[in-house]
């Protein structure tokens, strides 16, 4: 049986005439088209996202490992106090979480329990020392060498051309170091997880004392000392390691030393021997400033307030003052045979013959620790103090 085209229906569907069967498939293959289309997107966008996955691990992967390795190592169960080694001299301060010792020929490290990670020969003849969250960093001071510690192992050495006077360890893994030149007045060398050199600075009329770092360590902050007119002349540099040009900014302080140069949430905060001075991290903008009339013996700072100790001559001892985030003078209190201090979480602690005092941002005495025993250093670390004896290292809960 046939039809001809007049006979068959105009509403015949899938039988009907003038192409409807072809459009039809044209619209079933873009449909399938499409889904093709799609799932290779889709593919492309996965493949692209692993890719970039193994980039980013592979560019981190010392970061990465870090816990993992440490958290592998079998240090024991620990236990305070800590039986210290022989020892001519000893420093203690923080390593995160942690805790370090140096002594003369080795440096340690401690978990926060007091098992020993690590004990390692440092092998230098004056070794001085400064630790960030993750590395600390052992120098010869008027050696040549240095070394970069995580808490588990050496990272890295080197032996420069000339001696090192300073050295500062960034929060993370970056390291300043400042050398003697005798073309220069001296060097800043800035290197990073590596030991690779990323950044160098010299002057040839102007000394660097003191060095910080942004958090993300992007940026590094020094004060220099120079001499105009015959006075001397202090000033702050910001550069970004990571671009070859000129100071971000620099700020003229005065004619005064500079003790200490921290990063801060706040800003940068420099304590020099004539005042305080607080300026704006990005700007250098001085914002807040103070001035001193006593000599300074101590220095610390906790998210904002800040605390200075001064020689107190007419007390025979020192006296302690709270500065506001503003570098205003809250209060103050004197104190004789101070032995050591710290200051966290807005709590000033002064060691005290065989007690811990902890002092509230007022001055007023908080709490006493009955200790057993003498101790010359004190380390606040999360919820505990870490105290310095003659032969043993104890901690106390706060």
């Amino acid at each position: 049986m046939s039809f001809t085209e007049a006979e068959i229906p105009a509403d015949a569907g899938f039988w009907g005439k003038g192409g409807d069967f072809t459009d039809n498939k044209v619209d079933l293959q873009k449909v399938v088209k499409k889904k093709k289309q799609r799932k290779l997107i889709f593919k492309m966008a996965v493949f692209l996202l692993i890719v970039l996955i193994i980039v980013l691990v592979v560019i981190n992967w010392k970061s990465i490992i870090a816990p993992f390795r440490d958290a592998a190592l079998h240090v024991g169960e620990g236990g305070f106090p800590v039986e210290l080694p022989g020892s001519a001299s000893y420093v203690m301060d923080s390593l995160g979480t942690n805790f370090y010792l140096l002594t003369d020929t080795y440096v340690y490290t401690f978990n926060a329990d007091g098992a020993q990670i690590v004990g390692i020969q440092h092998g230098f003849r004056d070794p001085s020392v400064t630790s960030g969250e993750k590395r600390l960093l052992v120098f010869d001071k008027n050696g040549k060498g240095f070394k970069v510690y995580s808490r588990s192992a050496e990272v890295y050495s080197k032996t420069l051309d000339d001696s090192i006077v300073y050295a500062k360890m960034g929060k993370n893994d970056h390291s300043a170091v400042v050398t003697t030149s005798t073309r220069y007045s001296n060097y800043l060398c800035v290197f990073n997880d590596d030991g690779k050199q990323v950044f160098r600075y010299a002057s040839p009329t102007e000394k660097i004392m003191q060095v910080c770092f942004s958090d993300d360590e992007n940026l590094v902050y020094f004060s220099v000392i120079g001499e105009k007119d015959g006075e001397l002349e202090s000033s702050i540099l910001c550069f970004d390691i990571n671009k070859e040009q000129d100071a971000l900014w620099r700020v003229k302080l005065g004619n005064m030393l500079t003790y200490s140069l921290e990063y801060c949430t706040d800003g940068i905060y420099c304590v020099t021997e004539q005042g305080a001075f607080l300026l704006n991290a990005s700007s250098g903008q001085i914002t807040a400033q103070n001035s001193f009339s006593q000599s300074v013996i101590g220095i610390s700072n906790s998210g904002g307030a800040r605390v200075v100790s001064f020689r107190d001559t007419a007390f025979n001892g020192q006296t302690f003052v709270y500065y506001n985030n503003s570098l205003s003078a809250v209060n103050s209190r004197s104190f004789s045979n101070v032995s050591a201090f710290d200051f966290s979480e807005d709590i000033l602690y002064i060691l005290l013959g065989n007690k811990l005092y902890a002092y509230s941002d007022a001055l007023k005495t908080e709490k006493v620790y009955e200790l057993y025993g003498d101790y010359s250093d004190i380390e606040i670390i999360g919820n505990y103090a870490y105290l310095l004896g003659y032969n043993t290292v104890q901690r106390i809960e706060l």
